[in-house]
């Protein structure tokens, strides 16, 4: 399992090795602990925090990150409503909302994809399609009475029945490979890890429309799961803790929403407690990146997880308090060409 986690993609500088560091530059507000990557054999290089950790952060109302005009482009930071649990052996790679506080994710790993309707309020699987353990799962959306999957590397998808998620159909398509799915009910969107928004035709699965999405002129890479939101594609933006507004029809960014702190939280956990004070810290959790958006579009709610997450959280943006310490190039570590 753990030697399919880093085929996965392009390698990006410096995503790898002990002396790799991100360069997050925080709001001067604000106190966070140092993170640093470390290298794991077959995985990405996961941050661990060190024990010079002073305060921990996660954006909030008080945070001076929130909306403001980046040369143009919004930003916004995010308040947690709330968190439910999620499993954290479900390596995420589509989610949706579904109404009636029930989700759909698809999970990926070669012997381990599936596609699965969740309990929304426990985290509890109710039903679970496994893939065959030649296929990698990848993003899912559901237009009518049918989910829509597609599969890395193969240019392969499968369209199932919603309420028993059994196979229907298995479907070929033309993006240059399968990642993120969604739908505005009309169109279905799909990404391909690179910078094309494509638009399919859900009877056909054929290509009508693809577009390279840009921030301010330059294609913006890697972009992952997505999610239809109130006339706007979001797209989580692969190792990184950024999700993409994007607009469908020009292929421009119309926002960015941070959600470094989300991450964090599953790394600094008290592990002794002597005379009252905190002795030590450490990192009890192995998560990836960030990945999964849900809508629920009746109530106004925005969900997000990640791969290998134990959580998952509805959250809210929140707006400009302050200005921000460095460009959105380097917070959320884009790869623009």
């Amino acid at each position: 399992m753990n030697s399919q986690l880093r085929t996965r993609g392009r390698p990006r500088k410096g995503s790898l090795g002990l002396s790799s560091v991100p360069s997050i530059r925080l709001p001067s507000a604000a106190s966070p602990p140092v993170v640093r990557w470390s290298a794991i054999p077959g995985r990405m290089a996961a941050p661990w925090v060190c024990l010079c950790y002073r305060r921990f952060v996660i954006f909030s109302p008080s945070s001076p990150f929130g909306e403001f005009s980046a040369r143009g482009t919004a930003v916004y930071s995010i308040e947690v409503v709330k968190e439910y649990h999620h499993d954290p052996d479900a390596f995420t790679q589509g989610l949706l909302y579904a109404g009636n506080d029930t989700l759909f994710e698809s999970t990926g790993l070669y012997g381990h994809s599936s596609v699965r309707k969740v309990l929304l309020q426990t985290g509890k699987v109710k039903i679970i399609h496994r893939m065959d353990s030649s296929f990698f799962g990848e993003g899912l959306t559901l237009l009518g009475e049918r989910l829509y999957q597609v599969a890395w590397r193969t240019r392969t998808g499968f369209i199932y029945d919603k309420h028993s998620l059994k196979k229907v159909k298995k479907f070929t398509h033309q993006m240059d490979d399968g990642w993120g799915l969604a739908t505005d009910g009309k169109v279905i969107f799909g990404s391909d890890g690179g910078s094309t928004l494509y638009q399919l035709e859900p009877q056909s699965l054929k290509v009508i429309k693809s577009t390279v999405v840009k921030y301010n002129g330059q294609a913006v890479f890697d972009l992952n799961e997505l999610e239809f939101i109130d006339g706007e594609v979001w797209a989580n933006v692969w190792q990184t803790d950024c999700i993409a507004r994007i607009s469908h029809e020009d292929g421009k960014v119309l926002g960015w929403i941070l959600l470094h702190g989300l991450s964090l939280k599953f790394f600094m956990i008290p592990l002794a407690v002597v005379g009252g004070n905190l002795s030590s810290f450490g990192w009890r959790q192995e998560i990836d990146v960030l990945n999964g958006i849900a809508w629920d579009q009746e109530n106004g709610r925005i969900f997000v997880t990640g791969k290998l997450w134990p959580k998952l959280y509805e959250i809210k943006l929140r707006e400009l308090t302050g200005p921000l310490n460095g460009t959105v190039e380097d917070i959320c570590r884009l790869r623009l060409f």
